[in-house]
């Protein structure tokens, strides 16, 4: 889920503070990006890490040997396909873990801005260079998640109600994320005795459980009509003006009856 925000995020910058005097050609595309984005379940593929050179392998190992200090072990690792069609110069992969208990799933990313304008603004502080992530996960009941992850003020769009979403601060470790995130299970099964968490002890359990996600995340922002006005004003910081509305006009644009 945090991966697709980034990835988002990272084509805002492209198309619209890149691009002046072109908020609705900037928002077709926008509009055309999300759907592909959002559209229900992604298309995933096994790979190795040498497929991916811009990859931080080092970090995603040390994230792994601190994970499985903590009970966690190691299912895959794995390219969402449909992300890397969309942002083929923003390739990554996710390292899949479960803990012992096969309550939590961990997804570990490495996605690093490269090329163009995103080079550009990324040293100038707009977007990160690096982003690093460990998104920890709990599916409580079928169909609600509880999530954990480092990235407060970094990810600009909004999760699906049915995602409770913690953000905790850039930086913070493994080992605290994970800490966090059992008090938190623990505290919402003490208070929804009735919920049983999603088992996620196999490959397959975990990404069954990570398509509901994207399911999820799809509906809410066909509900929202793609990007919402907060959300737009929450990235370029100010009120929206003239061409950002043009922007958010094509972007919510409902598709033509067939």
């Amino acid at each position: 889920m945090s991966l697709l925000l980034f990835s988002a995020l990272f084509t805002f910058v492209l198309l619209f503070l890149g691009r002046r005097g072109v908020g609705e050609r900037s928002g077709r595309r926008l509009r055309d990006e999300l759907d592909a984005l959002f559209s229900g379940e992604h298309e995933y593929r096994d790979v190795k890490p040498a497929e991916f050179p811009f990859a931080d392998v080092a970090y995603y190992d040390r994230t792994q040997a601190t994970l499985e200090a903590h009970g966690f072990r190691k299912l895959r690792d794995i390219e969402d396909l449909t992300l890397s069609r969309v942002y083929p110069d923003a390739r990554t992969f996710i390292r899949v873990m479960v803990d012992d208990g096969a309550l939590i799933r961990a997804g570990v990313f490495h996605l690093r801005s490269r090329g163009g304008l995103v080079g550009l603004f990324s040293a100038l502080g707009v977007i990160p260079r690096h982003v690093q992530v460990v998104e920890l996960v709990t599916e409580v009941p079928q169909g609600r998640f509880l999530v954990t992850t480092p990235t407060r003020g970094l990810d600009r769009l909004d999760p699906p109600p049915e995602a409770q979403v913690d953000r905790l601060a850039p930086g913070t470790s493994p080992e605290e994320l994970v800490v966090h995130h059992r008090r938190r299970v623990q505290e919402h099964l003490r208070a929804h005795p009735a919920h049983t968490p999603v088992q996620v002890d196999t490959y397959e359990a975990a990404l069954a459980s990570v398509q509901r996600s994207h399911v999820v995340a799809s509906r809410h922002r066909q509900k929202i009509g793609r990007l919402s006005k907060d959300e737009l004003e929450r990235m370029t910081g100010a009120p929206i003006g003239e061409e950002e509305s043009e922007l958010l006009h094509e972007v919510q644009r409902k598709p033509p009856e067939e």
